[in-house]
């Protein structure tokens, strides 16, 4: 979309914690962080949105910035199926690469939890032409704006130090995906996949409540990463089984030597039978699942939350391993750029060999 025309753009709905450097744009609609001049003209030629977006605080009454959704005016149709595409592939593209250098750096980084990039309730219109913002102040503080106070989602206490951490590669590749039509069976096939793969791994990053304590919080979580990986390699006409995913795991092209060796215990292997670190690890996150997924006994040292000292941190290393296999597939039909030359798949390898002695 060019940026210059601002008039053919329009306001949809708020992200209150989210502040992103630049945009994204897919089908039509655009995230817009404060300081794109699209974000700032709309503000100046609308003192009541300029308002509304000038009242957003934190818990403690730190002034923060909002993104916005803006759509086309000339959108002939609105599907919301490709907003909700859109909100996920911001997302995802957001939260791994964060937590992928929280990893490397020991530090908190960027965007933890996909729940930051929840568009507040929107619905199509009856004749799909329109977006209709569902938030108190879309329904009525356009004629209360005086009184409205907007704040952030208590679960971020200080959005304003988030450093945001994003991968441009795989929003993308996946903003192409998205955009491109799909004229055959094969490609429609695939589009699907990746849509409805991107929607589990969006829920399975949602804030993560094992900081409740509780074992099943985080079991049921990370479970649905399962169901992301197992969506990638189901061809849509079979039952999908764990050596299905390994072989989609296998094919990546690793350039790290010690992710190609195959060194490693596998899951419902041959006595001996070994496998490579990438394999091993989605194994733990496919054994993690059925213990608490289908009620296994809970045997001590076998999943995460009693895990072994040479395990590095299912909450890091499956987004990690997602995104290499994701991108691979992207690459087999053309989109994104290679892993072999990417300079962001060497952070993601990284933490794939990460261990947490702890």
């Amino acid at each position: 979309m060019n940026q210059k025309k601002t008039e053919k753009l329009r306001y949809v709905i708020t992200v209150p914690s989210v502040d992103l450097p630049g945009f994204v744009a897919i089908k039509g609609f655009v995230l817009l962080g404060s300081s794109d001049k699209r974000y700032q003209d709309l503000k100046e030629q609308n003192p009541v949105l300029k308002q509304y977006l000038d009242s957003f605080r934190t818990s403690f009454g730190r002034k923060v910035n909002p993104s916005i959704i803006v759509c086309d005016k000339n959108l002939p149709k609105v599907d919301a199926s490709h907003l909700c595409a859109f909100r996920n592939a911001v997302a995802i593209a957001a939260v791994i690469n964060s937590r992928t250098k929280s990893c490397i750096r020991n530090r908190p980084m960027g965007y933890y939890c996909t729940d930051l990039f929840d568009f507040h309730p929107v619905s199509v219109s009856s004749d799909e032409t329109d977006l209709v913002g569902k938030t108190p102040f879309e329904i009525s503080a356009w004629c209360n704006v005086n009184d409205f106070a907007g704040q952030t989602t208590p679960a971020v206490i200080s959005p304003q130090n988030i450093c945001p951490t994003f991968d441009r590669e795989l929003i993308q590749a996946l903003s192409d995906v998205v955009e491109k039509k799909a004229r055959t069976l094969d490609e429609k096939s695939f589009k699907n996949r990746v849509i409805r793969s991107m929607e589990m791994a969006y829920y399975a990053m949602r804030s993560p409540f094992v900081t409740l304590g509780e074992p099943s919080d985080f079991g049921v979580q990370i479970s649905l990463w399962v169901s992301a990986f197992e969506i990638l390699a189901n061809p849509h006409n079979a039952k999908v089984k764990f050596s299905d995913v390994s072989t989609m795991i296998k094919v990546v092209p690793w350039r790290d030597r010690k992710l190609r060796v195959k060194n490693r215990a596998a899951v419902g292997a041959k006595k001996g039978e070994k496998t490579i670190l990438p394999v091993q690890i989605y194994g733990r996150l496919y054994q993690t699942r059925n213990a608490y997924m289908h009620g296994n006994a809970m045997r001590k040292k076998e999943y995460e939350l009693r895990k072994r000292k040479e395990w590095g941190k299912l909450f890091f290393q499956t987004p990690a391993l997602y995104r290499c296999i994701l991108m691979n597939a992207l690459n087999s039909r053309g989109f994104g750029e290679l892993l072999a030359n990417s300079q962001e798949h060497a952070l993601y390898e990284r933490v794939l060999l990460s261990k947490n002695n702890g």
